[in-house]
Order: C-alpha cells, then structure tokens, then sequence
C-alpha cells in the first residue's frame, strides 16, 4: 500500500507506461514525457479509497499535450476503513475485475460505459480514463433522478448485463465459477465480525429514523420498527447468488456518486458510464435495477414508471444478445424479469433505507468525519448511526425528504 503523505503515488516508469498506453494510436516514439504530477481531490473523499488526479504533459517536435488520469488508492492506515479493506480485499477486488474479469467478459463494450483502466496494481493503486474529457459529469446527488436519466441508465445496464449472460451462453460456464475470486461479498458476508457490526449499525441508524416521521402514531412506529428489524435479520442472505433465476455481474452500488452522464446540446441526458466496483457481485440483473431505482430516484417515479424502465431495459438486452444470435426469451425471459422485479421489490427498498443514510452525507459530515475526526467516524459505521443519521435527517432538508419518502414507502408496503 502506498501512503501519499510519504511516498509517490506513480514512479516514473509507471507514468510512462499509462501515458504510453494512452497515446498507443499515436506511438509513444513521437512523444515524451515532460512532466507529471498526481494531484488530491479532497472534495471527492471515498468511502472505499482516496481520490486524485494524475496530470501528465507529453510533447513531440509538432505539439505539447496535456493529459489527466482518474487515480484511485485504498482507504489510508489511518481510516476506520482500513482494515476492512485490508481483511475484505475490496481494493484487490476491484483490481482484479479490472484485470481479469472485464477484459475477457466485457470484450467489445461500448467504452461509453465504463472507464478504461491504465493501470492497476493489488492493494495499491489503479489509473483510470477521466471521463471528464468525454464530457461526463457528476450529477448532484441530492437531485433525484428524472424518468429521461433512468432510461438512459436502463440502456447502459443492458449493456454490462447483457456481457455476462453472452459469456456464460458462449463459454458454457458460470461467471461466478471462473471468477469467483472477485465476485464475493464485501458489505454483508455471514461470518466476518467487523462487517456484521457494520450492517446492526446501518439497521440500528435506519430504525432511528422512524422516530422522525410525523406521520406515524407512536403505534404504528414501534410496529414498523418490528418490521424492519425482522425483514433486517436475513437481509445478507438475499444478497446471495440465486439457485432460481439467473444472475449476471452486478455493479451492486448504483447511486449517483457512481454514474456519470453526458447531455447533449439540449442538455438531456444520451449516455452514462459506470464506476467505482467495489462492491459488485454475482446476482440476479434486478438486483442492480430496483436498488439503482430505490438510491437514486423518487418513490413518485418508481411508482410511475417502474413498468416502463423495465421495457426498456428489457428491449435493450434482447438487442444485445441478438447481437451474439442469442435468443432473449430463452435467454432471459421476460416473464423472469417481472417475477424477480415482483420478488425483490422489498429487498431492495431495506436495502436502500440501509445504504442511503451514508450515501446522502452532506459535505460537512463526510469532511468532519472521514477527514477531521476519523476516530468518531469508526464508531458510528461500526457501532451506532443513530446519531449521524438523526443529525442529518433535522438539519439537511434534501437528506430529510429522501429519506422520508424512502422509509413512508417501505412503512406502507410492509405495514399495510
């Protein structure tokens, strides 16, 4: 692990090799490297690592060019995280997905999708295309998703989905058999002790909240709270591979820290692009779909446009597999996606009362907590949340509505 206090993030020859990589249509014999210097996105603090940016200035006897890299490193020794990185290998996982299981399963990607990797290095660093240059952009993630932006996601994910239903119909061989090694769980596995505090913390920070809500009687709330404390007890479970249906590579935290978009000149939405890894598992396609729609969306649009969003999605990967002469209704039929999107529908909504808590952070708890005060921050992702998420949900309008909306719609569904 490389500590950006003491040591450099790139050496030389590493920088070389991903602006080599970079310029490999135009041959690094034309070019040297003139400069380089790896830059901290402070702003852009991770859960799961710390952020920078590589900028590297080539020049050949015609030009001077200027190029910037997305760089990624593991949580630092001092974060609450480090150790759960270290004993959950969620950086080494990602790391692998990019060296050996994108490669050879997603060969042939609109590289719209999903950024190129430069490099990548276990437990130590990854390089990857700022797609900034392509134009994508960061949404706000306080802004909840319209219908135009989910549809444009549905069209996307197809795409990562479809590539694995290919390689398994192709290769005559399961994803998870041949890759198993970076496709288990990170954020609810049984057994480890530190990860299964993680998830009682999140659970008890969630029933907290439904205290907050005014319009419930004290009645109703400590029946609901019942609820979710119960749905919560076998919640790791669901997050397994199915033995019914058929799961793909899922990119497993779609919220809007992890999708870019780009808009056209009508600023309307026309492609987004996945990142951030992490946490992706083995798992039926809805997984991705209904958590994606409880993150990032209103419980308004769901209601409205659920049926629609799953067409689409549908009529995106029978395009895809007829691509590779692939039949969709053997494949993944329709009649499939409807039973597991009816199936699923409550576990996705636990599971978004459970994650979007920490997603929502305003800017000043993620600086106070996992910049000025990471010691406190330790106790509340591991012990309890309830104050964190009591605070946010008083104090942050944008926080309140979200989470409100959220939890009165698990209420009416669970407790009717």
């Amino acid at each position: 692990m490389r500590n950006p206090q003491s040591e450099k993030i790139l050496d030389d020859q590493e920088c070389f090799e991903i602006v080599r990589k970079k310029l490999s249509q135009e041959s690094m014999d034309h070019y040297k490297l003139v400069n380089y210097e790896v830059v901290a996105l402070s702003s852009c603090s991770g859960f799961m690592g710390q952020y920078f940016k590589l900028k590297a200035t080539v020049a050949s006897p015609l030009d001077t060019r200027k190029i910037e890299f997305f760089t990624k490193l593991p949580p630092s020794s001092d974060s609450p995280q480090h150790d759960f990185n270290v004993e959950m290998g969620s950086f080494r996982k990602e790391v692998d997905l990019y060296t050996t299981v994108f490669p050879e399963v997603l060969s042939g990607l609109d590289k719209r999708c999903l950024p190129e990797c430069f490099l990548s290095l276990d437990d130590a660093v990854i390089v990857l295309e700022d797609m900034a240059h392509s134009g994508f952009v960061m949404t706000d993630k306080y802004v909840p998703f319209d219908y135009e932006h989910c549809a444009v996601m549905m069209r996307t994910l197809d795409k990562f989905h479809a590539k694995s239903m290919i390689f398994e119909e192709l290769a005559k061989k399961s994803l998870h058999d041949e890759f198993s090694h970076c496709l288990h769980e990170i954020l609810c596995p049984l057994k480890w002790q530190p990860a299964t505090k993680m998830f009682a913390a999140a659970v008890k920070g969630s029933i907290s909240m439904v205290d907050l809500l005014t319009e419930l009687s004290e009645e109703q709330k400590q029946t609901y709270k019942g609820k979710i404390a119960n749905l919560s007890v076998n919640h790791a479970n669901k997050l397994l591979p199915s033995s019914k249906y058929r799961n793909v590579l899922c990119h497993s935290d779609l919220w809007a820290n992890n999708i870019l978009f780009k808009y056209n000149s009508e600023v309307k939405p026309v492609f987004c692009c996945l990142i951030d890894f992490q946490l992706a598992r083995y798992d039926p396609p809805v997984h991705d779909i209904m958590c994606f729609l409880q993150f990032s969306t209103t419980r308004q649009l769901r209601a409205d446009h659920l049926d629609d969003l799953l067409r689409i999605y549908r009529e995106s990967v029978t395009a895809s597999l007829a691509e590779s002469l692939l039949d969709a209704q053997k494949v993944f039929p329709w009649e499939e996606l409807e039973a597991l999107a009816a199936e699923l529908r409550t576990m996705c909504m636990v599971h978004g009362i459970l994650n979007v808590p920490i997603m929502l952070l305003d800017e000043a708890a993620v600086s106070k907590y996992f910049v000025l005060e990471p010691q406190r921050l330790e106790e509340l992702l591991y012990v309890d949340r309830t104050p964190l998420v009591y605070g946010q949900y008083e104090e942050v309008p944008a926080y309140r509505e979200r989470m409100r909306d959220a939890l009165l719609e698990l209420h009416d569904r669970v407790c009717a």
